[in-house]
């Protein structure tokens, strides 16, 4: 970028650009917000869509990675993380408008009214919806056009000035394909703010991308061009505007998120790693054999925990019993996983 650009324009060690950051944007940030998925039907097919096989088209719905059955679910996930605020996406959250409401209402009982609510759409909502919306307590909106409607985004400004005037902060979020002047024209004068999202490559979306003539940077799923096209034509002094890389969210936003949750629910023996993994060491075979074991080395109780099938142990207390456990014929390893009930392993080392 230019010298004068980046006088007036932020720039981080994951190559966001900014001169504004919403409230939702800066609780991303820190790891501190929770993913509200709250549906995967959508009636829109737009190519660039990014969403996975298993999300796609379900009534699913998932608070961050974990499928979730009913409401108390997300607020347990809320509680786990600590969170300070809560982003609803989809597919399209307004399909599920009774319960995106629902959602709103609890987790403001549970989390506080300071507990920031964004929400994503690509629809532009009546004031009767808008007003249902700012009722239950939601903080800020998102609009995102179909990429046809670019070039002539009738009643974008409107929905905005509208959302505005309910107390809801209002702004505009697509990704960076290609210039839309009248996208900006719309925020401008709407004094609404604009997040212009990297393009980027995933397994459901890569051959409509392709087909569109994109193709992926040679390190990462950014699609090349991507983001000198938001620098070019999005990045304006005289809106506000962010530009976000698609490798914030693996490098700030996963890695903030699980550090969170993995501080606040590790047990007395579980190391928690710089990435928010969690490590402890695993003992299988002989149980009761082992728990008598344990007992004669006098291991403190807080150091181990007895499921079904294995004992969990601090991984330094493992090894140094690894000799005696192994005369009793146990099957022994230290594992590292994401910090879940049955979180996904990610290594796996046998003792």
């Amino acid at each position: 970028m230019a010298k004068w650009q980046m006088e007036k324009w932020q720039e981080d060690s994951v190559g966001s650009i900014y001169n504004y950051l919403s409230p939702g944007c800066l609780i991303c940030r820190q790891g501190a917000g929770l993913v509200l998925f709250v549906t995967g039907r959508c009636d829109r097919s737009c190519f660039y869509c990014p969403l996975s096989e298993e999300r796609k088209g379900s009534d699913r719905v998932f608070a961050d990675e974990m499928a979730v059955q009913d409401v108390a679910d997300i607020l347990r996930e809320a509680s786990a993380i600590d969170a300070l605020g809560t982003g609803i996406t989809g597919g399209e959250p307004l399909l599920e408008l009774d319960y995106v409401l629902e959602c709103i209402r609890a987790l403001k009982r549970s989390r506080g009214q300071s507990h920031h609510i964004h929400l994503y759409t690509g629809l532009l909502p009546g004031r009767d919806v808008l007003e249902k919306l700012a009722q239950a307590g939601l903080d800020e909106i998102r609009f995102h056009l179909p990429l046809a409607r670019w070039s002539d985004p009738s009643g974008l400004k409107e929905a905005l000035q509208q959302a505005k005037s309910l107390g809801i902060l209002a702004g505009v979020e697509i990704p960076s394909i290609q210039p839309a002047p009248e996208i900006v024209e719309a925020v401008r004068d709407a004094d609404a703010f604009l997040n212009v999202n990297e393009l980027e490559f995933s397994e459901t979306n890569y051959a409509g991308l392709a087909a569109a003539g994109f193709v992926p940077e040679d390190l990462g799923c950014a699609a090349e061009g991507s983001r000198d096209v938001a620098i070019e034509h999005f990045l304006k002094d005289d809106i506000q505007a962010h530009f976000c890389p698609s490798c914030f969210k693996d490098a700030v936003q996963l890695k903030e998120r699980l550090l969170r949750r993995a501080n606040r629910t590790a047990r007395p023996f579980d190391y928690v790693s710089d990435e928010g993994t969690i490590i402890h060491g695993v003992i299988e075979g002989d149980l009761e054999a082992v728990r008598l074991f344990l007992d004669e080395e006098a291991v403190p109780e807080e150091m181990y925990s007895c499921r079904e099938d294995r004992i969990e142990i601090a991984a330094s207390i493992l090894e140094d019993l690894t000799q005696g456990l192994k005369e009793i014929s146990c099957v022994l390893s230290i594992i590292e996983k994401y910090p879940f009930e049955d979180g996904m392993v990610v290594d796996r080392i046998p003792l």
